[in-house]
Parts: C-alpha cells; sequence; structure tokens
C-alpha cells in the first residue's frame, strides 16, 4: 500500500521502524526547469544570501509491513523548491530535522527564522532541510539524529547527544 503525502498539514503513522532508501530524482519537463531556474534566479536577485546547496527531499512513504514505513529520498538542491512557484510544476515536498530540546525547568526551545529564510519570524523548533550523506555514507535514523544535533548546535550555539527518539516498543 502506498501512502501519498498531503501538501500541507501533519500526519502521525503508527511505525516501530522506518526505512530510508535513496531514489533518483524525477524527471522535468524542460519548460517547467527553464521556468525554475528563472525563478530561482529572481529570488538570488532579491536575496542574495540564498544558497543553492544540496538537500534531501521526499521522494514518497510506504508502507512496507504494518509496522514498517520505507521513505524514498532524493538528492536534489534548494532551487529544487522554486518549483513550487512554477504554476503546474510538481515539487517534491522537503525533508526536515527538528528538535525538540527541554530545558531543566520543563520549557522547550524555541526560535524564530531569520530574515534570510523563506519564512521570517515564524517560530519553529530549532532544525533545518536534512543535507544527503557523503559519499560511502547512509541516510538513516542515526544520521537523521547527528543532522538534528547539528542544526541545535549551529543554529542556538548549543552542543546535544544525537539520540534517535526513545520509543515504546512494547
Amino acid at each position: 500500500m502506498t501512502e501519498t503525502l498531503p501538501p500541507v498539514g501533519i500526519d502521525l503513522f503508527d511505525a516501530e521502524r522506518l526505512l530510508l532508501t535513496e531514489a533518483a530524482e524525477p524527471p522535468l519537463p524542460p519548460h517547467d526547469a527553464e521556468a525554475r531556474d528563472r525563478v530561482w534566479d529572481m529570488a538570488v536577485r532579491a536575496n542574495p544570501a540564498l544558497f543553492d546547496g544540496p538537500v534531501v527531499a521526499c521522494g514518497g512513504l510506504e508502507r512496507t509491513d504494518p509496522r514498517i514505513l520505507r521513505l524514498s529520498w532524493v538528492r536534489v538542491t534548494y532551487r529544487h523548491y522554486a518549483l513550487r512557484r512554477v504554476p503546474g510544476a510538481a515539487a517534491l515536498p522537503s525533508l526536515f530535522v527538528n528538535v525538540v530540546q527541554p530545558t531543566d525547568d520543563g520549557r522547550v526551545l524555541a526560535a524564530r527564522m531569520s530574515p534570510s529564510t523563506a519564512a521570517p519570524g515564524r517560530w519553529q523548533l530549532p532544525g533545518g532541510s536534512v543535507e544527503p550523506p557523503q559519499d560511502g555514507a547512509v541516510l538513516d535514523e542515526s544520521a537523521l539524529a547527528g543532522q538534528a544535533a547539528r542544526e541545535l548546535a549551529e543554529e542556538l550555539g548549543i552542543s546535544a547527544a544525537a539520540e534517535v527518539g526513545a520509543r515504546n516498543r512494547g
């Protein structure tokens, strides 16, 4: 059974295990690629701080077993998301890591997005786009935890161990 991701919103999936597998980027019609590049170039002219570095997009999500989800991921660059502003074009959903970091007094850290982001001033949990693994490395839950710890250090200067979230496996 294949489950499609909604364009906006939240879904909670009951799963014991998440498998991450790399997939090829779907082909992009030439007219969409040209329009994407025009939109990206205009965005960079408006905000020269934009960075077209490598990121991971979500290629699909499927249940392979009643308790296992497989998320396919695709290597793209930030430029890919300019497709969201191209009428009729389809952009793959973003894949993010976020950190729920409790403080000693029971509060949770949240931060405002910087002026150089797509949503300046928006409150959110520390986090960011997932970066593709280096050659020979894998993207798995442990790698995602490492990226979440990196985001916490980059955004708030807080060092934390890269831990995979606790689960009840009873």
